[in-house]
């Protein structure tokens, strides 16, 4: 819905957010009760953003940023390590090279995503749809675990050291931590084991 600020009776709560990471972000409750809306102003209907696949498959675009918090960590742990003149150290070359792995692997998750949205945007029929769905569901379960990994390993690259000030590895951790929290992880997992079961027995 659409309505002018000067026509809404308008109750905004920003209390409730004060999450352990991203504290640089602003999330608000805004109430408009009370607020007349003209059917005009009206941007949909009831439910219309949950509507699949658009719903599901938007889920890619945060898999995206949590993705390049990960690559921003291999960068930095890369550069930290430089500056101490520990790139030659063979459990280090190690643990980037498991670093560099994981970030790849998830840009290939990324990019296959978005040939599946390409693939319903050309041709919106219901088992492109169903494809979308199922692939950025997948793709969000493995950015998760992608991330998951390259914080842990980039913990062991940089040690306590490196967790204090002035680097702000520990800042880009807890914030990464934050936002890899997205809603019904498991659900969406059993969605995904759920489309891969039944396509098999189908087949």
């Amino acid at each position: 819905m659409y309505c002018t600020p000067d026509k809404a009776s308008v109750k905004i709560n920003s209390s409730w957010w004060d999450p352990m990471g991203m504290k640089s972000s602003r999330s608000f409750k805004i109430s408009f009760s009370k607020t007349v809306i003209s059917k005009i102003n009206w941007l949909g209907k009831a439910g219309e953003y949950y509507q699949q696949p658009y719903f599901g498959g938007g889920a890619v675009r945060f898999a995206a940023v949590q993705l390049g918090a990960a690559e921003l960590l291999l960068d930095e742990t890369v550069t930290y390590l430089a500056g101490l003149k520990r790139t030659h150290d063979p459990f280090q070359k190690m643990r980037v090279g498991q670093m560099a792995i994981a970030v790849e692997t998830g840009n290939h998750w990324i990019t296959g995503a978005a040939l599946r949205m390409d693939q319903y945007m050309q041709c919106p029929n219901k088992n492109n749809a169903e494809q979308l769905i199922f692939y950025a569901n997948m793709t969000r379960i493995a950015i998760e675990q992608i991330c998951t990994e390259v914080m842990q390993l980039c913990v062991k690259c940089i040690g306590a050291r490196g967790l204090n000030k002035p680097y702000h590895f520990e800042r880009i951790i807890r914030d990464l931590t934050t936002y890899l929290r997205q809603p019904s992880p498991d659900a969406v997992l059993i969605e995904v084991g759920n489309h891969a079961l039944n396509s098999k027995i189908k087949s």
